[in-house]
């Protein structure tokens, strides 16, 4: 099983403290987190946190460490998959522009 160091826990703590919304929070105590799992990643405050934030700065530290990179794969697959639809939709709009 793979687990974060505590240095890559302690980077995913930063990032959730950067991206907080509001200053106090009986949720997660004011962390950015609510808790950490097994392989100690960080359960994020759906209520003080802004979580598409948070997931764009952890894409963008995972991207910089080859080990993360391969094993949070996943998370850039789905970047491709968001971007064809998106290139879809704008190409489909620009055909009805140009008709």
């Amino acid at each position: 099983m793979f687990k974060l160091t505590e240095e890559q826990l302690g980077k995913a703590k930063e990032i959730a403290l950067s991206n907080r919304r509001k200053k106090n929070c009986g949720d997660c105590y004011d962390r950015g987190y609510i808790g950490v799992t097994e392989e100690n990643l960080l359960i994020l405050c759906p209520k003080c946190v802004d979580l598409d934030k948070s997931m764009v700065d952890w894409k963008e530290y995972v991207a910089e460490v080859p080990e993360l990179k391969e094993q949070f794969q996943d998370l850039f697959e789905e970047v491709d998959e968001n971007i064809e639809e998106e290139l879809t939709k704008i190409n489909r709009a620009m055909r009805r522009k140009n008709k």
